[in-house]
């Protein structure tokens, strides 16, 4: 009896302990999908604001694959960083961004851009992360990094 005993104990504490392993992290990538919709990060521009300030714009592309109409603004979270510090956002959803809120609809795809203040010239981390408390990241993007 005790031998089964130690024989079922041991099957047991490998199938334990297997399961602690957990599901291997995803590669980020710089598109971000989150319920039918998807954010392609695309290319970087340092500019300055009408008010003088020193930003970062950001391209992207959004695609609603659903069958509701949907709004970029409110399909994902983006937030950038700098020096692991979350940045400024700057986006005029009544001006240049505006994009940002137009109604797209199941299909289609819109250009769309997102823009921070920058603190220096480092380099410029962009997370997409889901539109929940949580934020979790889907996407992410580096830009001017430097050479070291």
């Amino acid at each position: 009896m005790k031998n089964v005993f130690v024989v079922v104990l041991t099957v047991f504490l490998l199938v334990s302990l297997t399961g602690c392993g957990g599901e291997t992290p995803k590669e980020l990538t710089n598109i971000g999908e989150y319920d039918e919709c998807t954010l392609e990060l695309l290319d970087a521009t340092k500019i300055v604001t009408e008010d003088g300030i020193q930003a970062v714009r950001v391209n992207a592309t959004y695609t609603n694959n659903g069958a509701d109409p949907l709004y970029a603004s409110c399909s994902f979270a983006v937030r950038g960083f700098q020096n692991d510090v979350e940045m400024n956002d700057l986006s005029d959803i009544n001006g240049s961004e505006e994009s940002l809120v137009r109604e797209i609809k199941n299909g289609q795809s819109l250009s769309v851009s997102f823009v921070f203040e920058l603190t220096d010239d480092s380099e410029v981390e962009v997370l997409i992360g889901t539109p929940t408390a949580d934020m979790e990241t889907v996407g992410r993007a580096v830009y001017f990094a430097t050479e070291e």
